[in-house]
Order: C-alpha cells, then sequence, then structure tokens
C-alpha cells in the first residue's frame, strides 16, 4: 500500500506542476499580447526595412517660343505618424494643444468637414496609434503650401507626426492643340498587377531624356504600409527639358482652320502640316478625326499614317516627264480606266 500511494503521491505532484506550468505559460502569452503587444509589434515593424525607388520628376515639352505645351505639375499626399515622438512626449502635450486649432484650419481651408468631425477623426487615429493615417490625397502645390503653415504642422515632420509623399500629374495646359504630336505619359495597372508606361508622341520619342534617374529612399514597414526614414534619401534627377520648333499661334490657326473643313466636308479624318521652308522647321501639326458622336478630336496621328500620295505624286510625275521631253503639256494623257469615287457627303 505504501508503495502504492507514493506512486500516486509524485504522480499528484507532476500533475499539479503541469497545470502550474500552463497556467504561468498562458499568462505569459497573455501579458505580451496585451501589455507588451504594441511595443513589440512596433520593434518588429521599424526592422523590416527596404531601399524603393524615387521617381525623378519629368521634363517638360517647350514651343518654339518657351510656352509649355506637357509640363508634370505636382501633387501631394498627406498621411500622420501618430506614433511619432514629438505627438507622444509628455503623455501628448503637442497634440492635446493644437488639435483644435488644426481641426479648425482643416474645416476652415477644405470645408469638407466641420471642426468637430476632423477632431473625432484625429482623436481616433491617435488613440488607435495608427502609424500611417490618411489625412488628404492629391493636394496642389498651392494648396500643400498653405497646409504647411497650418497649427501642428508648422512646428516639423518630428513634432507634428506629418508624412508627405510627393508624385506628379502630366498636364497639356493647350488641351487640343498639337494634343497627339505632343502626345501623352502615363502610367496604367497591367492584366499581371504591374504597373506599366503608356507613352505616345513626343513623349514617347524623347521618353529617356523626359524620364530622368530614379532616386532611392529607405522606408520602414508598419503594418504593412512603407514610412519613410529620415536622413535616408538618394534624390533623384530629374529629365531634361524638350524644346520643339512648333508655333503655338500657328498652330492655333492650323488647327482651327482644319476643324472648320473637317466639319463642313463631314469628313472621317484629316491632317494639315506647316513647315517653315527657309529652315525645314515643322511649326504645326494637326490631326483630327471623328469621333462616334460627330465631334471631333486628336485621337491618332495621321500626320505619320502610310497612305497613298493622292494628288501631289502628279506634280512629280509631271516634272519627270516633262524633263525627259517626251511629252509637252497639252498632251493628252490616259490615266487608267473609268471609276467612280465619292468625295464628301451626300446631300
Amino acid at each position: 500500500m505504501e508503495v502504492r500511494r507514493d506512486i500516486l503521491w509524485r504522480v499528484y505532484i507532476s500533475f499539479l506542476g503541469m497545470a502550474l506550468l500552463c497556467v504561468v505559460i498562458l499568462g505569459k502569452a497573455f501579458y505580451i499580447q496585451q501589455v507588451e503587444g504594441s511595443e513589440l509589434r512596433a520593434l518588429g515593424d521599424s526592422r523590416q526595412q527596404r531601399i524603393v525607388e524615387l521617381d525623378a520628376e519629368r521634363g517638360t515639352i517647350f514651343s518654339e517660343d518657351g510656352q509649355m505645351l506637357s509640363t508634370s505639375m505636382p501633387q501631394f499626399d498627406i498621411y500622420m505618424d501618430f506614433q511619432a515622438d514629438g505627438l507622444r512626449d509628455k503623455n501628448g502635450k503637442v497634440f492635446k494643444e493644437n488639435i483644435d486649432s488644426f481641426s479648425l484650419a482643416m474645416a476652415k481651408f477644405f470645408g469638407d468637414k466641420s471642426a468637430s468631425q476632423y477632431k473625432t477623426e484625429l482623436k481616433q487615429g491617435y488613440d488607435s496609434k495608427k502609424r500611417y493615417y490618411p489625412l488628404k490625397k492629391k493636394l496642389s502645390f498651392e494648396e500643400y503650401k498653405a497646409f504647411r503653415q497650418f497649427p501642428l504642422v508648422r512646428l516639423g515632420r518630428n513634432k507634428s507626426g506629418v508624412i508627405v509623399e510627393e508624385s506628379s500629374k502630366r498636364l497639356a495646359p493647350f488641351g487640343l492643340l498639337a494634343n497627339r504630336t505632343v502626345g501623352l505619359s502615363r502610367e496604367f495597372i497591367a492584366s499581371n498587377g504591374k504597373t506599366k508606361k503608356q507613352n505616345v508622341g513626343l513623349e514617347m520619342s524623347y521618353d529617356s531624356l523626359l524620364t530622368g534617374v530614379s532616386g532611392q529612399r529607405l522606408v520602414r514597414y508598419a503594418s504593412g504600409i512603407a514610412i519613410p526614414v529620415d536622413g535616408f534619401q538618394i534624390e533623384p534627377e530629374n529629365g531634361k527639358d524638350i524644346h520643339t520648333t512648333l508655333d503655338v499661334n500657328i498652330q492655333d490657326i492650323t488647327q482651327n482652320a482644319l476643324l472648320k473643313q473637317m466639319e463642313l466636308h463631314e469628313a472621317l479624318y484629316g491632317t494639315c502640316i506647316v513647315m517653315e521652308t527657309k529652315t525645314g522647321k515643322i511649326k504645326a501639326i494637326a490631326n483630327l478625326g471623328r469621333r462616334p458622336d460627330g465631334s471631333y478630336w486628336e485621337d491618332d496621328n495621321y500626320a505619320l499614317r502610310v497612305t497613298e500620295p493622292g494628288s501631289t505624286i502628279k506634280l512629280v510625275t509631271l516634272l519627270a516627264t516633262l524633263e525627259k521631253g517626251t511629252s509637252k503639256l497639252s498632251d493628252p494623257v490616259e490615266v487608267g480606266t473609268a471609276g467612280r469615287m465619292q468625295v464628301g457627303p451626300v446631300w
């Protein structure tokens, strides 16, 4: 009996020890998750760093007299890092002192929300310790300049937690004028999920010069979002500018004259090229194609399409014949078989 009792006693002690060990493990797991969790996650995020490319500012395409035909306008995305040291120091003193005035400035300037709505959303972001809270997207340069003077923001990156990401949007100040000749530059998401570039016109021909050299930035990932690391950045080298021989005034006259004739004859498409014969400079290229609704747009560069020469070749043929001396201007010439072609609309 004593042996059996001794064995049972040891089993009970072992079971109790295992139970206590499980309780300790569960308690430690709970403590790590609930008490140290946010700090450890932030530490893990800070160690996930990567080099990302910074796009260079694309060069501008100018007319001969220096007017911008295609240029890049900066736009700014604003985020807030609510775990920035400046916002967390002294129990969030800076944040609490500036949130009212900052919310009021945001409401007055943007007018999309009330000051109380901005304050509520900012407090929620602060309480949840968000590291990459989206505040405003696609601000123009003028809007960004005004934003930099807002309370809290003017304290600087470290104290305000404000993160600014700059990108650019390609614009054609003259709209339709020489639109297809100047071309466009835009990015799109391909079917494989990768970002690709689509260029046409001068934007395509001189893409390597206009693009410039990309820079580099060190970022750390917090909750899957890349946050720039201050002091670790190589600035990009901006693209070169292109100066064309196009004259905006001549281009405008050419475009309007072509449009007038296109509408008059209800043509499918048309093109007009103006060249300065003394220098060979192309001063204007207009291309118009008819859309389904009957309006016209620069939808293709018809000037560069391969097409039959039409009446322009007749003069060359005549000059060659006269130079050879086998024919005179008064000689009749048969020019093919009889036929019929419809030119212009049927009334």
